[in-house]
């Protein structure tokens, strides 16, 4: 197995010429593959005076070569998984220039080399070394707030975490080959999908897994996974036999903590307990534990973690360029063995009729019951703060409420919360939705979650089923929603724009489609939706032509209410 070399470190000789490097759609790749890459995407940054380079890519072979170029070339890169143009905006700024995959005006485009290039026939003469102490990486994050943050980092410093994942776990990892289903252009995904495989010679995918069903076609018996909680969490509800993997896979999961009952369906279904780790884009990797061993997380040898004065998580690291630290938001303690528990929030204490609540304690008690998958507590402001609960149902929790009015399911949650918590904190409006709004980054924006309150009991989803790129969602438009308020007053139904809006939310949610839309093409109403009709929505994501198609049946006459198309940005 190859030696462990640090990123900046790698030369032309590190690894034989024909050494796998990366497997997917596109190809096979070798380690020459790499270098004559790199070579190639070198004289594309040295063509441009930009000091800056905001690298956008998916294909996870063709990012690696462009972030190794940028940074030989002594440029910094700014990994960035946002095209919106508007974000955009705020980062091309004068000397910084845009490299990616799409065809976006004034970006340079990463290709592929031709198979007949001369270049991939011989190893480049050279390989520039790279400098860990100056090279910079700005990664961005949306943070809680959904405004995204810009938060620089040296080379050294990932690299110093890349090396300390592998003292770690390097034993388990070599010999196998890497499959991520995170983004890449994300600290989580950058350190452990292309600086620690790249480093330790061990094989990744170039395509990103972005269904749990895709893991049934993997030619691999012992994969390592790089997985989200997200990701995880819907193994539970995969019809996969136990021990799909025969050799044991690796997973890793990290972004948000992993429920118990999503590791304990991850490691009965997969063969493996899930590795998580615990740490931020500011911080890097803080801690760590085995999932379904317990709750407590163990730092990582290089990190002093402690308590802030006021109960949060704060840590000390060589991967944080402040040696005073950064002090998280997360509230913790400490046990015996010097491991320490997480708390909940320290924004999530929060006063409701003068009362001190704890929005982590009333979703721990929502977790206490069987009808419910997750859940997600928000204060609200109106004449005076109340709580407001979203709750993903579980499968129990949809046989149970099949049929049942929305408001007898409230009250049947208001009761189960009665038993432990004072009438005035007991959240006074209800969401009931097939998945907690995420970003990319796999965190729950506060936002995201108020616009659920903003418009009222829209829908109240029953199912939903995901087939590659289709979706299929059955819901009922609740009577009392404000979609059918001042329309057509004498004739209450769903108008045509509500539905576009609810295509691409479906398929955004479900099929990780953009909400950028170019236009409507094609849209043909047969028959009106009115209040209280049980509907079921189909959808197809053309990721290739990013188109979506669709259509609105009735459920139980299966006649159409309506179909279309909707042409989607970039993302």
């Amino acid at each position: 197995m190859s030696a462990y070399i640090p990123f900046s470190s790698l030369r032309t000789d590190s690894r034989a010429p024909d050494s796998p490097f990366s497997f997917g759609t596109a190809g096979t790749h070798t380690w020459r593959d790499f270098l004559a890459h790199v070579e190639s995407f070198r004289l594309l940054v040295r063509s441009s005076p930009n000091e800056r380079w905001v690298l956008n890519c998916d294909d996870l072979f063709l990012f690696c070569c462009a972030l190794a170029a940028i940074l030989q070339e002594g440029k910094e890169a700014m990994p960035c998984a946002n095209t919106a143009p508007s974000f955009l905006g705020e980062l091309m700024q004068a000397g910084t220039g845009l490299l990616c995959q799409q065809g976006i005006p004034g970006a340079l485009r990463l290709r592929y080399l031709p198979d007949d290039s001369a270049a991939l026939r011989e190893v480049p003469s050279a390989f520039a070394p790279i400098d860990p102490a100056s090279a910079r990486v700005t990664l961005y994050t949306s943070g809680s707030t959904g405004k995204p943050k810009a938060f620089p980092k040296r080379l050294a410093e990932l690299e110093a975490e890349a090396e300390e994942l592998y003292r770690l776990w390097g034993g388990l990892l070599d010999g196998r080959r890497l499959y991520s289903t995170v983004n890449h252009q994300h600290i989580y995904g950058l350190l452990f999908s292309c600086l620690l495989p790249i480093s330790a010679g061990i094989p990744f995918c170039s395509d990103q897994v972005r269904y749990p069903e895709s893991l049934e076609s993997l030619p691999d018996d012992d994969p390592i996974l790089v997985c989200s909680p997200a990701f995880l969490k819907r193994i539970g509800d995969t019809d996969f036999a136990p021990g799909l993997f025969p050799g044991k896979p690796v997973i890793f999961s990290s972004g948000g903590v992993l429920p118990p009952e999503a590791a304990r369906a991850t490691k009965e279904k997969l063969g493996f307990a899930p590795l998580e780790i615990y740490g931020s884009t500011e911080t890097g990797g803080i801690a760590w534990r085995a999932s379904v061993s317990g709750t407590a997380w163990t730092p990582f040898r290089r990190n002093r973690v402690f308590l802030a004065d006021d109960g949060r998580i704060a840590v000390a690291s060589p991967y944080i360029l402040d040696p005073a630290g950064f002090v998280s938001g997360d509230l913790g303690r400490f046990v015996e063995d010097g491991r320490f528990v997480l708390e909940g929030r320290a924004d999530s204490i929060v006063k409701i009729e003068e009362k001190r609540v704890s929005l982590t304690e009333v979703e721990s008690r929502l977790a206490e019951s069987p009808f419910v998958s997750e859940s997600a507590v928000i204060a609200l402001s109106g004449k005076r703060q109340y709580l407001g609960a979203v709750i993903v149902l579980s499968e129990a929790g949809r046989k149970y409420f099949s049929g049942t009015k929305k408001k007898e399911i409230n009250a049947h949650f208001h009761a189960h919360l009665s038993q432990y918590l004072e009438g005035a904190v007991i959240p006074k409006k209800w969401r009931f939705v097939a998945a907690i709004p995420r970003n990319a980054q796999d965190k729950v924006a506060r936002a995201d979650l108020e616009a659920l309150f903003l418009k009222g009991d829209e829908i109240t989803v029953s199912s939903v089923t995901v087939s590659g790129d289709s979706v299929s969602v059955s819901f009922v438009p609740e009577p009392e929603s404000v979609f059918f308020d001042g329309h057509f007053p004498e004739y209450r139904l769903l108008p045509g724009v509500v539905q576009c809006d609810l295509a691409m939310r479906f398929c955004a949610e479900h099929l990780g489609s953009t909400l950028a839309i170019t236009g409507i093409p094609r849209m043909k109403f047969k028959k009106p939706i009115e209040p209280g009709a049980r509907v079921i929505f189909s959808g197809t994501y053309d990721r290739a032509r990013a188109r979506i198609t669709f259509s609105f049946r009735d459920a139980a006459s299966g006649a159409f209410f309506s179909e279309g198309t909707i042409v989607l940005g970039e993302q």
